[in-house]
């Protein structure tokens, strides 16, 4: 290790730019490529899923909003969704999951079919911390992909009335690029 009599010791634990720069560790404020447009991440959220924890990035950029989540299971998944309206999915989804507490086996989304995959209960944490003093506000949501297993819908419900779906696609890390540090 070479000794450097004029560096401080606040150097030694600040941002590293060949480390701090990937997906996994932006931060708000980050900027970003995707699908030949730069976005800013606008949040970082986490989802507790009874100690098993999903990780959300909201972006955003002048044509809209998408979320990027990474889960870590036995493989590392990244997925980009968009928020899409209830009443867009062909099923009446709210009317299954009151009268049988579940949606639909097999939604549709602007033509394409959708297979019911797993549902999960867990815990939303706004701002990507663990819970100080409190539990997260609880969900639970319904994941389906399609034939193909590239495209993927999650229905969400939170609370007793209160529902939301999600639209999007599998995606590999390296189709993000040009992340850099930026103001949060």
């Amino acid at each position: 290790m070479n000794w450097n009599p004029f560096k401080k010791k606040e150097e030694e634990d600040s941002f590293d730019p060949l480390s701090d720069l990937s997906l996994p560790l932006l931060k708000p404020g980050y900027v970003l490529d995707y699908d030949l447009k730069t976005w800013q991440v606008t949040a970082h959220n986490r989802y507790d899923y009874d100690g098993d924890w999903t990780d959300e990035w909201e972006l955003t950029c002048t044509e809209g909003v998408l979320y990027l989540e990474r889960e870590v299971d036995d493989d590392e998944t990244w997925a980009v969704y968009a928020k899409i309206s209830l009443p867009d999915i062909k099923e009446d989804v709210r009317a299954s999951i009151m009268e049988d507490e579940d949606p639909p086996n097999t939604v549709t989304f602007d033509g394409v079919a959708y297979e019911a995959e797993s549902s999960d209960a867990g815990h939303f944490h706004r701002g990507g911390e663990k819970a100080t003093g409190g539990s997260g506000k609880e969900f639970v949501n319904w994941t389906y992909v399609d034939d193909s297993e590239k495209k993927v819908l999650v229905i969400e419900q939170w609370g007793e009335n209160d529902f939301a779906a999600s639209a999007g696609e599998f995606v590999k890390p390296f189709q993000f690029s040009n992340i850099l540090p930026g103001g949060g």
